[in-house]
């Protein structure tokens, strides 16, 4: 996917960064991290949870929202 979006750019911009990256793709991708916000991260982590416990659907989503709703470090602001 984040090949896919660096070649794309590079298809319509003709960046030459965007071109080198391809061209060492495989030396640099290591480099890149993906930035999630922490309160998107716990959710994730919850609705894996629940899904594990057996919810689905909807089911799933609202208990993942109460657990993060409920969780110490989001209501601190982390």
């Amino acid at each position: 996917e984040l090949k896919a979006m660096v070649q794309r750019h590079a298809d319509l911009t003709n960046s030459e960064l965007a071109w080198r990256i391809l061209i060492r793709w495989d030396e640099l991708l290591p480099r890149f991290v993906k930035v999630m916000p922490k309160d998107y991260k716990r959710v994730l982590e919850a609705f894996a949870q629940v899904q594990a416990q057996g919810l689905s659907g909807d089911e799933a989503v609202m208990a993942a929202f109460e657990q993060n709703k409920r969780d110490a470090s989001r209501v601190g602001g982390n």
